[in-house]
Order: structure tokens, then C-alpha cells, then sequence
């Protein structure tokens, strides 16, 4: 039996973006990037505050992106120190016109626990843009593998859903499409997006490399690198 030609055309965009990488427009991409926490919300706590880490990751990427004229930089609040719930943070991006969207966030784990290494959450199957977030998460796994991250699951990447207030993480060979929600600026922002955990807060060796001042700046080069590569343009190279 032939398929409609609307399901038709949603598998070979499918395999448009899987075989090609996205399907995008022409440059300078709009590129949102969402320091997860800060203000009142400090986020986790250990070696490192996460609401510091994300704010200087952020600041670092930036930086890098308006320097490219491939790229015009956003942010989804005024300043790091300013609260805004996930969902204004969505709105604040949508109002942007954004072409992608990185939330920066930090990991933890019990005291004692030895957890550590990068993972990361796209949209989440179903949604009208998984196949480019998740496109997107590769790319943002192979840069942190590159700068020397451990990756936890499946290749670094993970979906995660909500049960009521329990939260369910799966891991991204879980193909089918469930109706409980993600991640609030996952599900609410209007373009491609990807959750990313650099490190656990928690752990000595995790934010030597990837939370410390200077371990913010090769994450925020990793992630700069993992743009680049979405959007097909070449990075500037490193100073």
C-alpha cells in the first residue's frame, strides 16, 4: 500500500538531514545560546557552582560566534545573574527568530559517586525537530570526544522524559515516539535544539578539563566546533 504523500516526504526529509546534515538557510545563523540556571537558581553545587561554569562557557562561545560573520549570537536573558524559568527562556529565544538553539548545563552525582563525562539531550523523537537536534548532538559528541570527554550511553546521547515529577532518562536507541514531555526548553523552543551536560560539577578530573576557567574555554571551542560542523562552515582557528 503507498504511503500519503505527506508521510512520504517526512521519511525522505529524514533522510535528507541524516545523509546530509541539516537542512539549512544562508548565513549568518542565529544561533541561541542558553547558560542554564543562574540567579536565584544557582543550579548544582561541587568543585564548581553550575550556574558559574554555564556562564562562563557561555560567554566563551559567544565570543567565538561574533567573531564569525557565519554567526549573529543570542541569549535567552538579559544577563547570567537574572532568573527565568525554562519556558521564558523558550519564549525569550522563539522571539529571536533562532536558527539553533545550545542550552549549557552541568551534571552532578552523590558524594563519593566516581561519575563523570559528557552527554547530551536533543529534541526527542516525534518532535518537529529531532532528526536536526539529534544531528546536531552527534556533532556536539564528536567535538567534546575530540577535546578529550569520556561520552556516558549510547555515543554521548540521551533522551530524557518526565513522569509527573519523575524524571526518566533513555537511552537515544529508543526510537519510538512517547507523549511525555522532555526537557521545557526542548519542547518549547521553535527551532533545533540539544540539552548538553559538559561535566559533573562533582567530579575533580571532569572540571580540571571541562569546568575550570580554562576548561570552560575548550568546551565553549568544542561546541563552537560542533556549530560550525552542523552549518557546514569552517571554524576560525584557534588563537
Amino acid at each position: 500500500m503507498a504511503f500519503p504523500l505527506a508521510a512520504q516526504w517526512f521519511w525522505f526529509s529524514v533522510l535528507l538531514v541524516s545523509v546530509l546534515g541539516c537542512i539549512c538557510g544562508r548565513p549568518p545563523y542565529r544561533i541561541v545560546i542558553d547558560a542554564g540556571h543562574g540567579g536565584s537558581d544557582p543550579g548544582a553545587r561541587g568543585v564548581v557552582q553550575e550556574s558559574e561554569m554555564t556562564a562562563a562557557t557561555a560567554e566563551a562561545l559567544s565570543a567565538w560566534l561574533e567573531r564569525d560573520p557565519n554567526y549573529i549570537p543570542l541569549t535567552t536573558r538579559e544577563s547570567y545573574d537574572s532568573t527565568a524559568k525554562p519556558a521564558e527562556r523558550a519564549a525569550a529565544a522563539n522571539a529571536q527568530d533562532p536558527d539553533l538553539l545550545l542550552s549549557i548545563h552541568g551534571n552532578s552525582a552523590p558524594e563519593g559517586s566516581s561519575a563523570a563525562g559528557f552527554e547530551c539531550y536533543p529534541a526527542v523523537p516525534g518532535r518537529a525537530y529531532h532528526q536536526e537536534s539529534y544531528y546536531f548532538a552527534k556533532q556536539l559528541a564528536r567535538a567534546m570526544q575530540a577535546a578529550g570527554a569520556s561520552l556516558r550511553g549510547r555515543g554521548g546521547i540521551r533522551y530524557i522524559y518526565y513522569q509527573g515529577e519523575v524524571k526518566q532518562l533513555v537511552e537515544s536507541s529508543h526510537k519510538e515516539v512517547r507523549v511525555e514531555r522532555s526537557f521545557t526548553i526542548l519542547e518549547d523552543v521553535n527551532c533545533p535544539a540539544v540539552l548538553a551536560e559538559q561535566c559533573f560539577v562533582t567530579s575533580d578530573t571532569d572540571v580540571a578539563q571541562f569546568g575550570s576557567e580554562d576548561g570552560c574555554r575548550r568546551t565553549a571551542r568544542a561546541y563552537y566546533e560542533a556549530i560550525c560542523a552542523y552549518f557546514e562552515t569552517t571554524p576560525l582557528p584557534e588563537e
